[in-house]
């Protein structure tokens, strides 16, 4: 008799060639339910990040579209502000008290005494009150020179130099205003440059006048060429001192 005892051998174990059929499923592989559950779940989580990327895509390529350029508003472009001219731009008839403004038909306008110094002479435009009734005058008056037998301005018309205040001038009849003209000597520039011409005299616009009055002197030289500048009127009209 052997020493090897025998072992009975597993229940329902049979050889190599046993069927594997109600059997426990061999160690380190997957139940087919479960394999197909977790194909399923990755099929799944694929989708959605699939449906994810196409949501942040579509997010993304709507916000990157510019925004439509809005049409410009038509605007009237601001003139910057002109240099002051004589040519009168108001055609006021009365002041802020009911003072209406002196018209060229209640004005004289005559030229006073001159007075020279280097290369300059000047001369006061006085303003009378010829009417019996009160008026107002205030500002500068527009002035050029004027020839040729026919009332032509020559060359360019006076400037204005604001440094003085302009005050409310009342005029009860009879009374005068000033302002100042300095006329500059065309014999300060070229000849080819100045083009001068003896004047007939001056035009002037009284103050917010769109009227002129002709004041003749034939003691002035005029340069033609306007980009001479040879009138100024030095201030505003103001009581004659």
């Amino acid at each position: 008799m052997s020493d090897e005892q025998a072992f009975p051998e597993p229940l329902g174990g049979g050889g190599t060639g046993g069927s594997d059929a109600g059997g426990p499923d061999e160690p380190g592989k997957t139940p087919k339910g479960n394999r197909a559950r977790t194909i399923w779940i990755i099929v799944l989580a694929v989708i959605v990040v699939l449906l994810l990327v196409l949501v942040a895509w579509l997010a993304f390529a709507n916000g990157s579209k510019p925004s439509p350029t809005p049409s410009p508003t038509n605007t009237t472009s601001s003139s910057p502000t002109p240099t002051p001219t004589p040519t009168p731009t108001s055609t006021s008839t009365s002041t802020a008290g009911g003072t209406p403004t002196c018209t060229v038909d209640e004005l004289s306008v005559t030229l006073g005494t001159p007075s020279g110094t280097a290369g300059s002479t000047y001369l006061p435009i006085r303003f009378t009150n010829t009417s019996s009734t009160t008026c107002e005058l205030h500002g500068f008056p527009g002035v050029s020179f004027v020839g040729k037998g026919n009332g032509t301005q020559l060359g360019a018309a006076a400037d204005w130099d604001q440094s003085q205040p302009i005050v409310q001038n009342t005029l009860q009849p009879g009374n005068v205003v000033v302002a100042n003209l300095r006329v500059a000597q065309a014999g300060n520039y070229d000849s080819s440059e100045c083009q001068p011409l003896a004047a007939d005299g001056l035009r002037v616009y009284p103050p917010h006048s769109t009227k002129s009055v002709f004041v003749k002197d034939g003691n002035l030289t005029a340069c033609q060429n306007s980009s001479v500048h040879l009138l100024t009127v030095t201030t505003p009209v103001a009581p004659a001192s």
